[in-house]
C-alpha cells in the first residue's frame, strides 16, 4: 500500500510540473506576441519588459532565443535622456522633481540616463518652492543621452518660434536692423574742388609775387615815366593773380558744399557742372 501511495504522489507531481510548464510556455508566447506589438507602436519601454520575460530560461528554447534577439534590437533602438536644471543665476541645481507626460520619473536630477519611448513628450521641472518650468521635446529612435536643459531664470524672448506657439491674430513685430554708420566722407566732387582750390591759390601766389616784384622794379627804375608796355605787363599779372584767387575760392566752395551735403544725410544731390572764369577790367569773375 505504501508503494502504491508513493507512486501516486510521484504521478501527481509530474502532472503538476507538466501543467506548470505548459502554462509557462503559453505565458512566454503571449509575452513575445505582446512585445512585438508594443515595439511596432514605438512603445519600446513596455516592449522591453515583455521581451525580458520571454527571454528567460524558463521559456521554451525557441521562444527564448527569438526574444533575446528582439530584446537586443529594442535596447539598441530605445533612446535615452538626461536632465539639467539651472536657477535664475545660471547655476546648476539638482533638487528638482522631473515629470514626463504628467508622470513623475525622478524626485531629483541624477547623472544616469533615463530610457524613454521615441516621439514627442512634455517634460516638466518642479522645485520645492513651487516654481516650475516645462517644455516639449522630440526624442528620436536610437538617440542616446539626449540632454534636456531648462532654466528657472527670468523669461527671455525666444530666438526661434514654431507655428504651434503662435496664436492666430497675434501681430508679429520685427525691429529692422540699424544701418551701419558710414562715418565722415569726402565725395569725388569734394576732392575735385579741393584740387581746383589748390591750383587757384598757387596761380594767385605766383602772379601776385611776380606782379609785386615788377612793381618794385618800375618804381625804382622808370616811375613815373614808365612805358605803357611796362604797365600792361604789370596789369596782366595782377589780373592773373585775381583769376587764380577766384579759381581758388570757387574750388574751395565746391569742396565744402559737396562734402557737407554728402555727410548731412539729406536727399540733396550735387551734379557736375562747369567752372567759368571771365576777366574784368578790375580783376576776374568766376562762376560754377
Amino acid at each position: 500500500m505504501r508503494a502504491i501511495g508513493f507512486a501516486l504522489g510521484i504521478a501527481v507531481l509530474v502532472g503538476a510540473a507538466q501543467a506548470n510548464a505548459a502554462g509557462a510556455g503559453k505565458a512566454c508566447i503571449a509575452a513575445a506576441d505582446d512585445g512585438q506589438k508594443l515595439r511596432d507602436e514605438n512603445k519600446l519601454t513596455a516592449a522591453r519588459e515583455k521581451f525580458i520575460l520571454c527571454a528567460s530560461k524558463s521559456c521554451p528554447g525557441a521562444v527564448a532565443k527569438e526574444c533575446s534577439q528582439w530584446l537586443a534590437e529594442t535596447e539598441r533602438d530605445m533612446p535615452s535622456v538626461t536632465f539639467r536644471a539651472k536657477d535664475d543665476r545660471g547655476k546648476e541645481i539638482l533638487d528638482v522633481r522631473v515629470l514626463i507626460d504628467g508622470t513623475a520619473v525622478a524626485e531629483s536630477i541624477e547623472a544616469r540616463a533615463l530610457p524613454l519611448d521615441p516621439g514627442e513628450h512634455k517634460v516638466r521641472f518642479e522645485r520645492s518652492d513651487g516654481k516650475s518650468v516645462e517644455d516639449k521635446v522630440v526624442v528620436r529612435p536610437a538617440e542616446k543621452n539626449k540632454l534636456i536643459e531648462m532654466s528657472f531664470g527670468p523669461a527671455t524672448p525666444a530666438t526661434t518660434t514654431t507655428p504651434a506657439n503662435n496664436q492666430p491674430g497675434t501681430p508679429t513685430t520685427q525691429t529692422p536692423p540699424a544701418e551701419p554708420s558710414k562715418g565722415f566722407q569726402i565725395p569725388v566732387l569734394g576732392w575735385v574742388g579741393a584740387g581746383v582750390a589748390v591750383v587757384g591759390v598757387g596761380m594767385m601766389a605766383f602772379f601776385a609775387i611776380s606782379a609785386n616784384g615788377d612793381e618794385k622794379d618800375l618804381r625804382s627804375s622808370c616811375a613815373p615815366n614808365c612805358t605803357q608796355d611796362d604797365k600792361d605787363s604789370l596789369d596782366k599779372k595782377v589780373v592773373f593773380a585775381n583769376v587764380g584767387m577766384a579759381i581758388g575760392i570757387v574750388g574751395l566752395g565746391v569742396a565744402i558744399v559737396s562734402t557737407v551735403l554728402a555727410n548731412s544725410g539729406g536727399s540733396a544731390s550735387v551734379k557736375a557742372g562747369s567752372l567759368v572764369i571771365r576777366p574784368t577790367p578790375t580783376g576776374a569773375v568766376g562762376s560754377f
